[in-house]
């Protein structure tokens, strides 16, 4: 029996927590600071700023330790409701030794929402605690005057109580070249190439299925971590999913080259006798020094002989839009498929 908890709905007064885990925002992105945070005060949430928030220190031995304890003050308070990081930083691995999961397990959870190193601190805290969190755009891309639909739907999936079940779908377009937000710290998101999910293992099949536990977050990161202590999901599996576990990852920065070694390693301890599924998100870096060795054949190196279904060039990650996953939540996904791409899929996640 699956022992998730599920944070209280976020309402009218509820209180956000915005501070960074590893480094602050640079004062030439401040302006953009600004207009998110004051789009989650629009909304009627009440925001704390973190001392740090606005600080673009190092990542020294002492300020490693202060992140950690403003972090540990945020999730042990009772009083907060979501920690929505600005983005995820570079080195949020270095609090997970410091913070202290015995004494979040005893307070109220409280949403963590985000992408890229958010995922790591996300992913301990469900591991560890079994607190469901949430994968999704960074607070730094939620302006106030944003339309696309997976960013509103951010804000109604933290409004959902536990039992309650939602659907997304592929998005028809994605966004290629990022804003630059020092530059142009109003601008929304540009939705300009067409979004082409695909299946990897494809075994002439018309439909593909697959259900179970969500969990994941960003390869570069998460992947170095899924066989530590922090992020054990053999032992997460067996408490808090025996039905199976969906693994969704994305990368950052990693060559396709890396990416191969990254997965081919997490088959080889065992990860992959968990999994029901994985879903993979665009890559920014398709190519490495070895132009026959492009992303797509790093993914069939290690995932194409895979007998569960693969889904590739999903919507996750640093390649706008972000489905917005739950770890812990229930999922079920249902792909039709012709000459391995994706026709049609739908995503339900169910909050039980």
């Amino acid at each position: 029996m699956a022992n998730i908890l599920y944070p209280a709905p976020l309402k009218v007064g509820s209180k956000i927590a915005v501070c960074s885990l590893s480094e602050g925002i640079a004062a030439k992105y401040h302006a953009r600071l600004e207009s998110v945070i004051n789009g989650l005060k629009q909304r009627g949430y009440e925001v704390i700023e973190g001392a740090f928030l606005r600080r673009s220190e190092a990542t020294a031995e002492l300020a490693t330790k202060a992140h950690a304890e403003q972090l540990m003050g945020f999730l042990v308070d009772d009083s907060i409701d979501a920690i929505m990081p600005p983005f995820g930083g570079e080195l949020a691995m270095e609090i997970l030794p410091q913070l202290d999961f015995n004494a979040i397990k005893q307070a109220k959870p409280k949403w963590l929402v985000g992408f890229s190193d958010v995922s790591t601190v996300a992913c301990a805290l469900t591991a560890k605690c079994q607190w469901a969190t949430l994968h999704s755009a960074n607070l730094m891309q939620l302006h106030p005057n944003e339309k696309s639909p997976y960013c509103l739907q951010i804000f109604e999936t933290l409004s959902y109580a536990a039992n309650s079940e939602f659907t997304q779908a592929p998005s028809r377009h994605y966004q290629k070249v990022a804003p630059d937000y020092a530059q142009h710290p109003e601008a929304l998101f540009n939705y300009t190439e067409t979004t082409q999910w695909q299946c990897l293992n494809y075994f002439d099949q018309r439909t593909i299925e697959m259900s179970g536990r969500l969990f994941g977050g960003c390869l570069d990161t998460v992947g170095l971590l899924l066989d530590s202590p922090f992020l054990d999901l053999h032992e997460f599996k067996k408490h808090s999913a025996p039905e199976g576990l969906i693994l969704y990852l994305e990368n950052s920065e990693l060559t396709p080259t890396t990416v191969a070694r990254f997965l081919l390693s997490l088959k080889l301890a065992g990860i992959f006798d968990d999994i029901n599924g994985i879903i993979i998100g665009r890559s920014e870096i398709t190519q490495g020094k070895n132009p026959e060795f492009d992303y797509r054949h790093a993914l069939n190196v290690a995932l194409g002989g895979c007998m569960f279904p693969v889904i590739i060039d999903a919507d996750i990650g640093h390649i706008a839009p972000n489905l917005n996953l739950i770890n812990g939540a229930t999922c079920t996904l249902i792909a039709d498929i012709n000459e391995g791409r994706v026709i049609k899929a739908s995503l339900n996640t169910s909050l039980s």
